[in-house]
């Protein structure tokens, strides 16, 4: 019981609720979601790459077939395949070629759909989609998190790109005090209510939208960009 009391407080009674709700009410029923987009800041996250406190772990950019699956599984990333192609998957482990993993990174490019709420994220040349992450309980509070975004940063510059934006819920208390380390701006917020098949989406910031519904979520989502 008292654990069950430190999770809610350490998450907060809303979002403790969300997941309590989502993990027995269908998303094809009902969803409800608000979400603040902010950009990361790319070099401040690549400054952090060099520290000596990365030394002792094994950071990298997963492409093997298998390890992306291996990787899929332990961030619980439920996300459709065929929405995610493009994207880059990130691996942290203790040093060694055997060692279990300890957290991973999805950041999408291109676009990227929430197909349980009904719009897609498009995205320019420059900019890339951090989507998906998870540590393992045991390791949460050792910086693992934080060793994780230094990799992608440094990486995600090499390939190119001078944006990384995320979306987060308000009241997730522990995300956002987490990504608000790298945070360059709030770009705007998002709002999205489905009800068995309808969508409604709204903005707000230097967030665009081509329509505010759609009733169909995979095949026309409502289409989202970014100033």
């Amino acid at each position: 019981m008292l654990s069950l009391f430190r999770k809610i407080r350490d998450r907060g009674f809303v979002l403790s609720f969300e997941i309590l709700f989502n993990r027995f009410v269908p998303e094809w029923i009902f969803r409800f979601s608000v979400g603040d987009v902010l950009e990361l800041d790319l070099p401040l996250m690549q400054s952090s790459s060099t520290e000596p406190e990365l030394n002792g772990f094994s950071l990298a950019s997963v492409e093997n077939a298998q390890e992306r699956n291996e990787l899929r599984r332990f961030t619980w990333n439920s996300v459709p395949l065929e929405t995610t192609d493009n994207d880059y998957g990130y691996a942290i482990r203790k040093s060694g070629s055997h060692e279990p993993l300890l957290g991973g990174v999805w950041a999408a490019r291109e676009s990227f759909i929430e197909a349980g709420l009904g719009f897609r994220v498009m995205l320019n040349p420059s900019q890339a989609w951090l989507y998906c992450a998870y540590v393992d309980q045991n390791t949460r509070g050792l910086g693992i998190y934080k060793k994780l975004l230094a990799f992608v940063g440094n990486h995600l510059i090499i390939q190119g790109f001078d944006q990384l934006l995320v979306v987060i819920q308000p009241w997730n208390k522990a995300s956002m005090r987490v990504h608000q380390r790298f945070a360059r701006k709030k770009i705007g917020r998002i709002f999205a209510l489905r009800v068995l098949r309808l969508s409604l989406i709204f903005c707000t910031g230097a967030i665009s939208k081509n329509r505010m519904l759609t009733l169909n979520q995979i095949s026309n989502p409502v289409l989202l960009r970014f100033a």
